[in-house]
Formats: C-alpha cells, sequence, structure tokens
C-alpha cells in the first residue's frame, strides 16, 4: 500500500465520520421528536415524554434525585445495537459506492456520536463535578438540554445541536432570562447573597 493510497483512504473515512456525524443531528432531532415525544411508538412515548421527563424536569429534579433510578437516564442497553443495525444498510451502501474506509468512518462517527450523546446526557441529569462538566461546551449543551427539559418541542438535540439549529427548534439562555436559575447558574444563590451580605 503506497502512502497516496493510505491518506486517500484516511480522507474518505474522515469524510464518512463528518458526514456521518452531521446526519446523526438530524436524525437524533427526528427520532426525539416523533419517536419520542409523541404516540407514534408508545414504548418510546412512554419511557422519555412520560417517566424520563417526568421524574427530571426543569427545576430541581433536572439532577437525579436520591428515590430515582439511576437506569432511568440512560436508554436501554438494546438501543445501541438497535440504532447502528437499523444504520446498516446505509453504511454498506456508502461503503459498497466509495470504498470501505467510508464505512468505517462512519461506523465510528455513528457509534461515537452515540456514546457522546449518552455520557453527556447522564453527566448533564447526574452531576458530579467531572471535569468535562466544567467547560464551555458542557455548559452551553447543558443549558440547551435543560431548556428542553422546560419547553419540550425545542432543543431537540442533545449535544450535536445542529438540526436545532437548522430547523429553527434552537431555543438560547439568550431567549429567555435564566440568570436566576440555579441550574443554569449554580452560583445564583451566592450572586444573590451578596448585595444582602454587603449590607
Amino acid at each position: 500500500m503506497t502512502l497516496e493510497l493510505f491518506l486517500w483512504g484516511l480522507a474518505k473515512g474522515t469524510a464518512g465520520f463528518v458526514g456521518i456525524v452531521l446526519y446523526s443531528s438530524f436524525f437524533e432531532w427526528a427520532l426525539h421528536k416523533y419517536l419520542m415525544h409523541t404516540l407514534t411508538l408508545p414504548y418510546s412515548f412512554h419511557a422519555h415524554a412520560l417517566v424520563h421527563h417526568g421524574l427530571f424536569r426543569a427545576d430541581p429534579t433536572y439532577h437525579i434525585q436520591p428515590e430515582v433510578d439511576i437506569k432511568k437516564v440512560k436508554f436501554a442497553w438494546w438501543n445501541a445495537p438497535l440504532l447502528i443495525g437499523l444504520h446498516l444498510p446505509l453504511l454498506l451502501g456508502l461503503g459498497w459506492l466509495f470504498g470501505w474506509s467510508v464505512f468505517v468512518g462512519g461506523l465510528l462517527g455513528l457509534t461515537g456520536d452515540y456514546m457522546l450523546y449518552e455520557f453527556m446526557h447522564f453527566c448533564m441529569h447526574v452531576p458530579s463535578n467531572r471535569w468535562i462538566e466544567r467547560t464551555r461546551a458542557f455548559k452551553f449543551v447543558n443549558t440547551h438540554h435543560y431548556i428542553h427539559h422546560r419547553y419540550p418541542y425545542q432543543n431537540l438535540n442533545v449535544v450535536n445541536v445542529l438540526a436545532d439549529w437548522v430547523i429553527g427548534t434552537m431555543r438560547t439562555a439568550k431567549d429567555m432570562d435564566l440568570s436566576a436559575d440555579p441550574i443554569v447558574n449554580p452560583h445564583v444563590e451566592q450572586e444573590l447573597a451578596a448585595p444582602i451580605a454587603a449590607l
């Protein structure tokens, strides 16, 4: 194998990875809106809209409470293999048309996107002062998701918010006053107490 072939395969694999990650944002948006927030599939609606949103609301219960089963934060174990299996025809078709490095890149992109979704969503509802939770990127997507728990048909993406932005379902903290919200601004109690303490 020459260096040129290797680099060409790497470029195609990268294109497959990026393309699937971009696509995944729109797939997640549609899945979230049409299967998790409507009665199209009663199981999905019950597990997500009723149970998950019922336990984790846009108030202090956004973070897990002692009586809540931690399993209610994550998807069922079989969701990952099912979602990847559903996409195998697409990935195999891309691999056949454009080369198997596109298939590998796409499979890595799809798997990585799902794993990132699960991990970040877990960190949002089960905070533990992890290093990632202190980053600006995490704070942005956490606020994005918190707004979804207040307005269920807005901010349907969790991590890759591209589809929300393109489709027009994205609401930001600037669209509403969340400065006094202790979930979005955990230092609000200290900030509100500072002027009183100065008296």
